[in-house]
């Protein structure tokens, strides 16, 4: 065997001898994720299925080496044993995990925050959001919590709005609203400029719709609503 090649398995070895031990946590967005890091040896934190875009924290108290894909980000912390470094990782769908590492005197680790439940989650949710959107349309109830409302709103410019429906499942609200021209000529209306008037809207519809006098036309908001 050539010296070469004996030195690169002798540094593999190392390496993986480093990051010994690997253990799994759920991402969770309420609360930050607490794990034990090594002092002296590589730790290595990944979020599959996605990639780690970003790190936030202090850089004073570490040092981050990225893989080239982004797959794997290796921390090194600066810090003394005992004390805790605070970072949150940014994933290239978006998502925000909070880590609170606490420096151990401990075999170099990797840290796997799995990102399926989350990745399932969000299916589950664009599937509720397109079936609330659906029997909106539909004037059906469906799985979801119908209550019937007459709520005026402010105007956009002279057209008149008000609301008739309001949907909910969950974390989601979906709101019917109608909208008239008072006027004698058509107005053609910028759905998404209305929808912007709402926090956290995840769909509408249509997308622009002319409105002519006297006939009204219905718009659906779905809304994600803030966790309590």
């Amino acid at each position: 065997m050539s010296k070469i090649l004996k030195q690169i398995i002798t540094s593999c070895l190392l390496f993986f001898c480093t990051i010994a031990s690997a253990e799994t946590y759920q991402a969770q967005t309420s609360e930050p994720l607490q794990v034990k890091i090594s002092k002296s040896g590589l730790n290595r934190i990944s979020n599959p299925p996605y990639k780690i875009t970003q790190v936030t924290g202090d850089d004073s108290k570490f040092r981050l080496k990225y893989d080239e894909d982004g797959a794997n980000i290796y921390f090194m912390p600066l810090s003394l044993v005992g004390e805790h470094i605070e970072i949150s990782i940014k994933n290239n769908a978006g998502h925000v995990q909070d880590l609170e590492l606490q420096v151990s005197e401990i075999k170099g680790k990797s840290i796997i925050i799995d990102g399926k439940t989350d990745l399932r989650t969000e299916r589950r949710q664009k599937s509720d959001i397109a079936e609330m959107l659906r029997a909106m349309k539909d004037n059906v109830a469906g799985k979801f919590y119908v209550q019937k409302t007459k709520q005026k709103l402010g105007n956009i410019g002279v057209l008149t709005t008000s609301q008739i429906k309001i949907y909910k499942y969950k974390n989601l609200q979906g709101g019917v609203f109608e909208i008239s021209n008072p006027t004698k000529s058509p107005i053609t209306l910028d759905v998404a400029i209305f929808a912007g008037s709402f926090d956290n809207v995840k769909s509408n519809y249509p997308h622009s719709s002319i409105i002519y006098p006297k006939k009204p036309i219905t718009v659906l908001v779905v809304q994600k609503l803030a966790e309590k």
